[in-house]
């Protein structure tokens, strides 16, 4: 199977991939039970990344034009335009029952489900799409050295049905380590969660009824859109600019539509690396007294801080205990385990339990007792040390690239602490555009569109560096930076084509 693919179009390769393998089964080149090539082959063939040549095979998978075999291959099954010969003649016609209609209210997240898709077809492609720990930086064997003692000093507790509220000791743990920031709070005070993501539901199913709003930054963590911008809800989307949620439009968010809630991520901030400054936090903490909102601080990013000095918490500065912090071990080292935590006024606290006692009873006592053996024998502490300088290092060796390969019309943030970088390139770019012709180089990152409330962005991308090693932000950073460069060149041209039609026109 050999064919030309036209490299100067606005066509993807994968796209015309498929294209062309649809022409040869129309045209009869290609027949039902054909085998196609193997994807490494075929890649090799046309001179494309394997990734590609992948992509194109899944695409003509989810038309049932071909399927695949694990260990046989892939096999044409279909005629493009016409049903599978595999499925079968139905003798009478049945509607299905249309699950479509009842899912219409829930906000999907298409680029996280395909993130997690192309994961395992990332072989050679570098990923600055995750904000993620890098899993080979945790010591493994001392963190299973931490399960086995925990399992000998609890013993068949750590089966047994555990506290809606989280394994105590480890609450008792997580409140020393709060005071130490200037939070004030006990045990009783603090929920353990599967996650931020469980926080952020238990938050909006206990205290956001129908009608009610809740205002968010934009752009913002992607997880928090799933939940508080779900369809048939209220939201109110406030900008980030340079100095964090603008609190000039949050003022005026307040006093017209009354939101029930504020979710802010002020350290750090999720997608923009953002840290919002000390006299901001106050305006915003009068804001909230003011007119009466609670704030969900997520602070998940603030142990990831890696230049100047650290900046108190929301909940620190908090004095009338309106804010709600929640947080979690995933971006420190264990995104797998899910566990996370919500502190806040003890009767909040309370209601959430009961919340949660309905959604799952209790996040695993096992885990969570792992997770304090391992942080209480200081273990966690000098995990964290290495991982701050590797993520600083590969923060830095980001930057240089970016400086080296990027043309002088993008720019960039230099954030002090946080997972990724916010890039901003020229007016007139698709960055979602963009990321297709670079997961055809093998290079992956997070457009915009991932992080806002509505219309989005699309000149702005993030780039993450934890998982990434040096050499492979210089890499990908370099292809990335030639394919934005072209498209420069393809937008500068884009006026001069179009006055040259139009004095043709007038001619």
């Amino acid at each position: 199977m050999i064919f030309e693919l036209n490299r100067d179009s606005h066509v993807p390769l994968y796209a015309q991939i498929v294209g062309r393998v649809r022409e040869m089964i129309t045209s009869g080149a290609l027949k039902v039970g054909d085998r196609l090539p193997a994807s490494r082959d075929l890649a090799k063939t046309l001179g494309v990344n394997r990734n590609t040549v992948a992509y194109a095979y899944e695409e003509l998978e989810a038309d049932a034009i071909v399927s695949s075999q694990v260990g046989r291959g892939t096999y044409i099954s279909g005629v493009p335009g016409t049903p599978s010969r595999s499925a079968p003649r139905a003798k009478r016609e049945i509607s299905a029952y249309p699950w479509e209609a009842d899912f219409a209210h829930l906000r999907s997240d298409p680029w996280l489900g395909g993130m997690l898709r192309f994961k395992h077809l990332a072989g050679n492609t570098v990923s600055f799409a995750y904000s993620l720990p890098q899993a080979d930086l945790l010591p493994i064997e001392k963190f299973r050295a931490a399960i086995d003692r925990a399992a000998r000093r609890e013993g068949r507790r750590l089966i047994e049905m555990g506290d809606s509220l989280g394994y105590a000791p480890l609450r008792e743990y997580l409140a020393t380590q709060m005071a130490l920031c200037g939070i004030k709070a006990s045990p009783d005070e603090i929920l353990i969660t599967n996650g931020c993501q469980q926080a952020i539901s238990l938050l909006q199913g206990a205290l956001i009824q129908p009608g009610d709003g809740v205002a968010i930054e934009n752009p913002t963590y992607s997880g928090a859109l799933s939940v508080f911008c779900r369809g048939g809800q209220k939201f109110i989307p406030i900008p980030v600019d340079d100095n964090g949620i603008n609190l000039n439009l949050v003022e005026e968010a307040f006093s017209r539509h009354a939101p029930k809630l504020l979710y802010t991520i002020p350290t750090f901030q999720n997608p923009t690396g953002i840290t919002t400054s000390l006299s901001s936090r106050h305006q915003l903490l009068d804001l909230s007294i003011k007119y009466r909102v609670p704030i969900i601080e997520d602070d998940i990013y603030s142990e990831l801080r890696y230049d100047g000095p650290a900046v108190p918490s929301l909940k620190a500065l908090d004095e009338h205990g309106i804010v709600i912090q929640i947080s979690s071990f995933s971006k420190i080292g264990f995104p797998g385990l899910r566990v996370g935590w919500i502190v806040g006024a003890r009767e909040l606290i309370q209601q959430l339990a009961l919340l949660k006692q309905k959604l799952d009873l209790h996040t695993a006592t096992l885990t969570q007792a792992a997770i304090y053996e391992f942080s209480r024998h200081g273990l966690l502490a000098r995990h964290m040390k290495r991982a701050r300088k590797t993520y600083r290092d590969r923060r830095d060796a980001m930057v240089a690239a970016l400086e080296r390969h990027f043309p002088e019309e993008a720019s960039w943030n230099h954030p002090e602490g946080g997972m990724a970088l916010w890039v901003r390139l020229p007016e007139g770019f698709d960055t979602d555009q963009l990321l297709v012709q670079a997961y055809e180089k093998g290079v992956l990152f997070s457009p915009a569109s991932h992080f806002y409330a509505g219309a989005a962005r699309r000149n702005l991308l993030r780039l993450s560096f934890t998982i990434t090693p040096p050499d492979a932000i210089e890499t990908g950073i370099r292809t990335l930076g030639a394919l934005v460069k072209r498209e420069i060149a393809g937008l500068r041209r884009r006026p001069l084509q179009q006055a040259a039609e139009g004095f043709k026109a007038l001619v």
